[in-house]
């Protein structure tokens, strides 16, 4: 089913002016090497600057102690910091304003830049949480399992549930809301998938959103859109389209997508511009020796994407591969960044805190930043 798009917005896509850049390198700023312990880290967020935040757990033997890891210089010391449980995602508004989503279903919010977490009330919600966004001080979303989204007003002091959310016809327990973004033209997109019926699995999709069992059959994408800041919302189903991971907007307003297909040998990963008046995706980069995890804007013209070697291997990484870097100028043609020969991950993801500053998250423990060559 596809719903009509009431609302008008001009084309996301616009022509780039290759613009020379100047040579860069990905050189790891943070490495957490310890013999009897590991660090995985899952999200990364730099609300400034100057400020950085990474999600993560130490492994000590079968124990994992929930983490933060916090810098304040912009990232040339980083310090751990104890949290009250697992995290699952991050998102900060500034640099003092922060939430962190914990795997136990719960929300904690942070008024000192991720020194200190206290519950925060999520009253009504019945669903797990998997990631939360704001717009401004009080508008904002919860995307949650089960099929269900809901919004705020006030700065999330309540929430209510986005009956928009539940009215695509697919099983709840195999639905979860996952992603959120916000064009400069005002447009809301909320993104999720629909995973068919497979294998049994260890734990529900939404803990796994990125496990990739083979011979599965192609996933729906689900996107609920608006054009007026929460109001008049419609939703469209992109079937066969694989998991939408991640949607990036740029400054300019172009868009790009990340799509996942464990349906796919050939093409399991790839970035897609995306227009978001229409919902019209191109593919623009698929290679099935790279697995893509994140994508990013650097400033209007300039986009980067993490990825994980899998050359010789199967497209799903399995354990750590080597650390890929790409950058695009005008969103078409994709070049590999030189990036430290020690940096490995199964994961990466991206954090853009400002047009020439770039930083890498791994779940190896390392934080990479880009730096002139």
């Amino acid at each position: 089913m596809r719903c009509s798009l009431p609302w008008a917005v001009a084309p996301a896509l616009v022509l780039f002016c290759a613009t020379p850049i100047r040579p860069e390198r990905w050189a790891v700023k943070y490495y957490y090497d310890k013999n009897d312990s590991s660090l995985s880290l899952s999200d990364l967020e730099f609300p400034s600057p100057r400020q950085g935040v990474a999600l993560g757990a130490v492994v000590e033997e079968r124990r994992r102690k929930p983490v933060v890891l916090r810098s304040r210089d912009e990232g040339s010391g980083w310090d751990l910091v104890p949290i009250p449980e697992p995290g699952i995602s991050l998102f900060f508004l500034h640099e003092a304003a922060g939430w962190m989503v914990s795997r136990n279903g719960r929300l904690f919010k942070t008024t000192e830049a991720g020194r200190s977490w206290a519950p925060a009330k999520i009253d009504g919600v019945r669903a797990a949480p998997l990631r939360i966004f704001f717009q401004d001080e009080a508008r904002g979303w919860l995307l949650c399992a089960r099929k269900q989204v809901y919004s705020t007003v006030d700065g999330g002091r309540s929430w209510q549930l986005l009956a928009i959310s539940r009215r695509p016809e697919l099983p709840e327990e195999r639905s979860p809301y996952t992603w959120a973004a916000f064009s400069p033209e005002g447009v809301v997109l909320l993104t999720g998938w629909s995973r068919p019926a497979g294998p049994p699995e260890r734990f529900p999709v939404w803990m796994e959103p990125e496990r990739a069992p083979l011979g599965m059959r192609p996933t729906t994408g689900i996107v609920l859109h608006t054009a007026a800041g929460g109001k008049d919302w419609n939703f469209t189903l992109l079937r066969d389209q694989g998991e939408i991971i991640r949607v990036r907007i740029s400054p300019a307003g172009s868009a790009l997508a990340l799509i996942h297909r464990p349906d796919s040998l050939t093409a399991p990963s790839g970035i897609y511009t995306l227009n978001p008046a229409t919902l019209q995706l191109k593919p623009v980069y698929q290679n099935s020796h790279r697995w893509v995890t994140d994508i990013a804007f650097l400033g209007p013209q300039r986009a980067l994407a993490v990825a994980i070697d899998q050359e010789g291997r199967t497209p799903f990484p399995a354990i750590p591969g080597r650390l890929i870097v790409l950058q695009s100028s005008d969103l078409i043609r994709w070049t590999e960044m030189p990036v430290d020969y020690r940096a490995e991950a199964r994961r990466a993801v991206l954090s853009t805190p400002g047009p020439t500053q770039a930083w890498v998250a791994t779940d190896t423990g390392m934080i990479l930043q880009l730096v002139p060559e």
